[in-house]
């Protein structure tokens, strides 16, 4: 069912960004939808070459889909006629998704097809659309005998710019037999309490309409058609026809004979021109005018909006599925007593590790889970850890399986295999094992192919918070403000996402398991810092003694510190630390640092820029089974990093004998008590160098602080760690059984 739940949900997300995606991209569907009047005025006048010809004249069209696209267009494509004037008002409003709609209509037509620019395109300055699509907002041209003028009536163009042009047009055009102007708004008053002295219906100003009268009766115009009127009305003023042709698709006017869809055909012959009303359908009263207009409104929102109504459609109904689920989602804030008595203790359980980095790979991950799958096979116990498959062979191999990779991501000491996690091998080898459990150690990719494995499969899963995310931002490319971005939100959105999917978390300290809490993780959290392996620190003292030797040359005292050599581990604080130690003691100390990385050659660099090269000396890598011998040579293990969520190298140096100076951070806070096995300061030099003079100059506080730091250690085994994970694994599978 939870299953379903996500898939629903998922579902809803995809087709809301398909729609959205369509909306953004519609717009470029219509790219051949330009300069309409002057394309199809050409196509006039090539295709008119006869004397006799005719041509319709519509107006209010408004995206009508049940009577312009359903019915007119039927019509005008059997009449014969030559080309269509449109005196405005094509759509409901200047929308460009309306433009679109009526980009579908036109491709339906035969006829070349010419508009005047009408008020309901101008809303919204939708005239921008309009002349991106149709063209001028006044234009004229000449076919045979008859010239066209169309104006701008809408008050987009002032007409008095317009008048001079006007007088200019018709003087040129008294060479031609018939002239005709195309118009939205009437040049007459029409009477009628239909109109409820609604003056945007004709041009307002009495002035103006009696200078254009004027203007049309002085040059013999023939016809003015205009159409802002929902009806069809015919006039003659002063010799000039005045016609109102306003029925193509809009509302009617409830109480007038005289508003009904229809449009007007104009013939033109040697005989003259004559005119004819072309009725498309016919309403009998008031009553059936209100429901064909509902029904033509209704039809024709629908279809211009339907993107809109979809979109607004789904997400109503994931936001509606999302408010149910959480109103009908029961929730019991109360821990479960499932595993009071639990069935499984006694079970050697077949565990499966999922991890994005393992050996040969040195760091701190790969250690903590090989000690942990040690400590855990010596319980009776069988782990299979799934890991990168990497360039170089590796040995040892028993029980672990090696996914292939796909790319191999490597940046500034980082090495990361992109593993083919999709592959079906992952998914065949893990089925035939027939685990128990699954304990992720990262909260993505291979982690997240764990997890995903185990769900399938109804395994309960655990997951070791082992990495400030956070603070390898400077890893992630800087685009777009995305390094940021990862630092500050989705690195912990990815650990809390990831964390509460799972059925427990290990956590390696106690400010670890506070930071889970912070960023809102709600799963069990389980205190587990990794486990020291003392079997490595059995070592003959002349050997011990021996590494001492080779290591500390004519120094008094062996300082080491192990670290990747990189930005985050905060290594050039520690040598400007150690720098400040050579100036300010007569101390004979030497520091070795244990470790690789991308920042070696500047920290070499840096060594002999500051005369310290003598005093420091970079080790490289060691072999982690040869460690222990390090810190068993060393007097004073010194560390700055403020990345790490544990510290285990803190630990291991102590369980060598070794006392700690760190830098105050999580993870650190947790292992350091001051003057007790060590010290820990704010990111401080001067602070942080005193301490290591501090216990370097008096003897028997040293000791002291050296036999504590062995103490501490000890409570850190492999072997309490292995009870704590077993405990928390059988908790879980209980749990597991109930849900």
């Amino acid at each position: 069912m939870k299953n379903k739940s996500k898939i629903f949900l998922l579902t809803m997300i995809i087709i809301l960004i398909v729609l959205i995606s369509y909306k953004i991209y519609a717009p470029y569907t219509i790219q051949d939808f330009k300069s309409v009047n002057l394309k199809n005025i050409d196509q006039i006048k090539e295709q008119l070459q006869v004397d006799n010809y005719s041509f319709a004249v519509v107006g209010n069209i408004e995206n009508s889909i049940s009577i312009f696209d359903k019915r007119i267009v039927n019509q005008l494509n059997r009449d014969n006629i030559d080309f269509i004037l449109s005196t405005g008002n094509n759509l409901t409003d200047s929308e460009e998704g309306k433009y679109r709609v009526f980009y579908r209509t036109l491709q339906k037509l035969n006829i070349p097809f010419v508009s005047a620019l009408g008020v309901n395109e101008t809303k919204d300055e939708g005239y921008k659309n309009f002349y991106k699509y149709f063209g001028p907002f006044y234009f004229s041209f000449q076919i045979d005998n008859a010239y066209f003028i169309f104006l701008d009536t809408t008050g987009t163009t002032n007409l008095d710019w317009q008048r001079q042009w006007l007088e200019t047009e018709l003087k040129s055009a008294q060479q031609y037999k018939h002239q005709f102007i195309i118009m939205n708004k009437s040049a007459l008053k029409v009477a009628g309490k239909y109109l409820v002295d609604d003056k945007v219906k004709y041009i307002p100003d009495l002035k103006e309409r009696k200078s254009l009268q004027n203007i049309f009766a002085k040059y013999g115009v023939d016809a003015v058609f205009s159409s802002n009127l929902e009806l069809f009305q015919q006039s003659r003023v002063a010799g000039v026809n005045y016609f109102i042709t306003g029925g193509a698709g809009g509302e009617l006017l409830l109480d007038d004979d005289n508003s009904y869809y229809h449009y007007l055909l104009v013939n033109i012959g040697p005989e003259g021109v004559s005119y004819q009303v072309k009725k498309v359908r016919s309403i009998p009263g008031p009553s059936a005018k209100f429901i064909v207009n509902i029904w033509v409104a209704l039809q024709s929102f629908i279809y211009t909006n339907y993107l809109n109504i979809l979109i607004v459609l789904f997400i109503g109904l994931t936001v509606f599925y999302i408010l149910h689920r959480e109103i009908n989602k029961e929730v019991d804030y109360y821990r479960d007593f499932a595993y009071a008595n639990n069935e499984f203790e006694k079970k050697k359980l077949n565990i499966a590790m999922f991890t994005n980095n393992y050996f040969p790979v040195i760091g701190g991950v790969p250690i903590s889970i090989q000690r942990l799958a040690k400590a855990l096979r010596e319980r009776g116990h069988q782990v299979t850890i799934f890991a990168p498959k990497y360039k170089e062979d590796t040995k040892d191999e028993a029980n672990i399986i090696r996914c292939s990779s796909i790319y191999y991501y490597q940046e500034a000491g980082l090495d990361f295999p992109v593993t083919n996690i999709f592959s079906p091998a992952i998914k065949k080898k893990f089925k035939a094992a027939n685990f128990d459990v699954v304990h992720c150690h990262h909260p993505f990719w291979l982690g997240s192919r764990g997890r995903q494995l185990a769900q399938k499969s109804k395994l309960p899963t655990a997951f070791t918070y082992h990495t400030r995310l956070e603070k390898y931002a400077h890893y992630v490319p800087n685009i777009l403000f995305l390094r940021k971005f990862f630092a500050n939100r989705l690195s912990h959105f990815l650990i809390k996402n990831f964390a509460n999917k799972t059925d427990a978390v290990f956590a390696p300290t106690d400010s670890t398991k506070e930071y889970l809490r912070n960023v809102g993780v709600s799963r069990h959290i389980k205190v587990m810092p990794t486990g020291i392996d003392f079997d490595y620190y059995q070592h003959k003292q002349s050997e011990i003694k021996s590494l001492r030797d080779e290591l500390i040359g004519t120094a008094d005292h062996l300082l080491i510190s192990v670290s990747r050599l990189s930005k985050e581990k905060n290594l050039y604080f520690l040598l400007k630390g150690i720098k400040q130690l050579a100036i300010k003691t007569e101390l004979n100390f030497k520091l070795i640092i244990i470790g690789s990385g991308s920042e070696k050659e500047d920290l070499e660099k840096y060594l002999i820029d500051n005369n310290l090269a003598e005093r420091v000396e970079l080790i490289g890598s060691v072999d982690f089974r040869e460690m222990a011998k390090y810190y068993l040579a060393a007097d004073l293990f010194v560390f700055a990093s403020t990345t790490e969520t544990q510290g285990m190298v803190l630990l291991e140096a102590m369980a060598g004998y070794n006392p700690v100076i760190a830098v105050k951070s999580s993870g650190i806070d947790d292992v350091i008590e001051n003057n007790y096995n060590g010290f820990k300061t704010d990111e401080n030099i001067e602070q942080w160098s005193n301490k290591i003079i501090e216990l370097l100059t008096d003897k028997d506080n040293y000791q002291q602080t050296s036999c504590n730091a062995r103490k501490m250690a000890e409570n850190y085994s492999i072997e309490n760690m292995a009870l704590e994970a077993e405990e928390l694994y059988y908790k879980i599978m209980q749990l597991n059984k109930y849900q």
